[in-house]
């Protein structure tokens, strides 16, 4: 899903505008000590979860 649509999927359901969203989630990573693109930020968070999921997997089997 590309970042925008995800913009427009939130604000949507908060009934704010994607702008609104954007700059929240903007001050929210800045609030967590990176200085990065949401989209760089989200694809990171994303690999760590997929691996972290893997590891889980292998650790149960």
């Amino acid at each position: 899903m590309s970042y925008k649509k995800l913009l427009k999927m939130v604000a949507a359901e908060y009934n704010t505008t994607p702008k609104e969203v954007d700059s929240e989630i903007r001050a929210a990573i800045k609030a967590a000590g990176y200085d990065m693109e949401p989209e760089l930020f989200i694809a990171l968070a994303a690999s760590k979860v997929s691996s972290a999921i893997e590891q889980q997997k292998k650790s149960n089997n």
